[in-house]
């Protein structure tokens, strides 16, 4: 009984050295492809060839997946997260209960912020300066948000594993879309 379980242990050993080589292997023509995109381009990068080597990239990057998580499974790579020679942090369920206090002074910001927004709208700047700034207090307003009201303030990790796969397919709609804004301008008759 033991040598059965043994055989099965090496074959799905070996299926797993097989299926990760073979995710290595895309995801090093991905890179391959990304390097000859970037060469051919020479000093002139079009935004169909950006958008083209962001998404290698991600592709890239999602076939390396598989392979990082064997060989840290294995002990071949470390743990990024760990907390230095002490080990790793300590995973268990952080739950942060804000004060009343906390959340009335978080919401005046929030007023506040929205109330420079308001008065911006009403004075005469430069659309440029304008929009620059009510951008980057929309930013501040919904750092704010997720922090305290959503309560990810204290939660590192959720807040990587959710912002930055957003932020990564935001850009890449943003890529999809950005050539076709500038084709746009030539469709149009002009008078």
């Amino acid at each position: 009984m033991s040598r059965l379980v043994e055989t099965e242990k090496r074959e799905t050993s070996k299926e797993e050295k097989i299926l990760n080589l073979i995710s290595l292997l895309i995801a090093l023509g991905f890179i391959a492809l990304v390097l000859s995109n970037i060469r051919m381009a020479g000093n002139f990068i079009s935004t169909d060839s950006l958008f083209v080597t962001v998404v290698f990239l991600l592709l890239a990057g999602l076939f390396l997946i598989s392979p990082m998580m064997w060989a840290h499974a294995h002990g071949y790579i470390k743990n990024p997260f760990a907390a230095g020679e002490g080990g790793p942090i300590e995973e268990g369920p952080i739950h942060f209960e804000g004060t009343t206090k906390l959340f009335a002074i978080v919401w005046l910001w929030l007023l506040a912020l929205t109330g420079i927004e308001v008065f911006l709208a009403y004075k005469q700047v430069s659309l440029g300066i304008m929009l620059t700034i009510l951008i980057g207090l929309s930013v501040i307003k919904a750092a704010l948000i997720v922090a305290y009201f959503m309560h990810l303030r204290f939660e590192r990790l959720s807040l990587v594993l959710t912002l930055v796969p957003m932020l990564v397919v935001c850009i890449c709609l943003l890529l999809v879309f950005f050539p076709d804004s500038f084709r746009a301008l030539y469709l149009r008759p002009y008078r």
